[in-house]
């Protein structure tokens, strides 16, 4: 395969040299605080959008938190196209602010409403609390569509890491739940499967730690995630590789990256798709790891990939359709 490119293995190189450790090793408060950090520290710069506005919307737990990114004013008789965003984090790191330049890009480049969710953290708030806030999240934003000037046909989910599981499980929810519709799905480099993973070589073959994540990462995030990790990890809802099918999902663009554990398993979704009749295209960024599309800042094929998303949405909403390939 590829060797990493030139940005990533600077990268790699730098946090190898400043101690970087993966998850299974760093007390919980201290990854949360390291996302954070880390988020900015890589993020291009912020693009500017006409608003965004934080609310907070009834949800599952309580009040959810959301954030509604704007890319111009409203026009009366205007239903502007719709992405519900997940942020990634393993399920227990993340928020807002660590994502805030993805919607913010996506928001300007896709001309679409952007509404990123906080939902709930594990260990704190354990399975299925985050898959729920999602899914309400969803089913706020197509109850309020007309006040918020949206077009209920033109909603999309999308989301990165564990955000990308998140794009799955609330599009299952919806086909089980009869509603509401989602137009098209994104998912970048999701986590698709709560088990041991061993059916997936990848998950040994770029889990050394040097990439970023370590296998024994997935053993940590399951124990914080679950209540029960051998009774549940096998369930659609945690491990969405093994619901039963895929049919009467929305079209999909699945990005990955080929230094990531999760490779094969996002591979694995991708053809699924295709056999059960979904219309989807999968771009892996051969030469990269796990996070680079939220490390826009220091790895350009991050905003290459933030590019692709974008304009995929903006033909899907205009067209219906996949737009042609693209190269990754």
């Amino acid at each position: 395969m590829k060797p990493l490119d030139a940005q990533t293995a600077a990268l790699v190189e730098r946090l190898a040299a400043a101690g970087f450790r993966p998850a299974h090793q760093v007390p919980l408060q201290e990854l949360r605080q390291g996302l954070a950090g880390m988020a900015v520290r890589m993020a291009g710069p912020k693009v500017e959008v006409y608003s965004a506005e934080d609310l907070a919307i009834p949800g599952p737990g309580g009040e959810l938190p959301i954030r509604i990114y704007r890319p111009r004013p409203a026009v009366s008789g205007e239903a502007l196209p719709a992405v519900v965003y997940f942020h990634g984090g393993a399920f227990i790191l993340g928020d807002l602010e660590t994502h805030d330049h993805v919607c913010r890009f996506l928001c300007h480049a896709a001309g679409a409403v952007v509404i990123a969710v906080d939902y709930r953290l594990a260990p704190e708030h354990k399975f299925p609390a985050a898959v729920e806030d999602c899914y309400a999240s969803l089913a706020w934003t197509a109850r309020q569509a007309a006040a918020l000037g949206l077009d209920l046909d033109r909603i999309a989910v999308a989301g990165d890491s564990a955000g990308g599981t998140l794009v799955v499980t609330t599009c299952l929810l919806a086909r089980e739940r009869g509603g509401p519709k989602v137009a098209f799905q994104v998912s970048v480099y999701p986590a698709l499967t709560m088990t041991d993973g061993e059916e997936f070589a990848s998950r040994r073959k770029f889990g050394s730690g040097e990439y970023f994540i370590a296998y024994e990462d997935f053993a940590l995030f399951r124990d914080l995630y679950l209540n029960d990790p051998d009774r549940e990890a096998r369930q659609p809802l945690v491990s969405p590789i093994h619901a039963g099918s895929y049919r009467r999902l929305p079209p999909a663009l699945l990005i990955a990256a080929g230094y990531d554990p999760c490779v094969d398993e996002d591979r694995y979704y991708f053809e699924r798709l295709k056999a059960d009749g979904v219309p989807a295209r999968y771009v892996c960024y051969e030469q990269t790891i796990h996070p680079f599309f939220l490390f826009d800042g220091v790895i350009d094929a991050g905003r290459e990939a933030q590019q692709l998303v974008a304009d995929t949405l903006r033909e899907f909403f205009a067209t219906g359709r996949l737009p042609a390939e693209h190269g990754g």
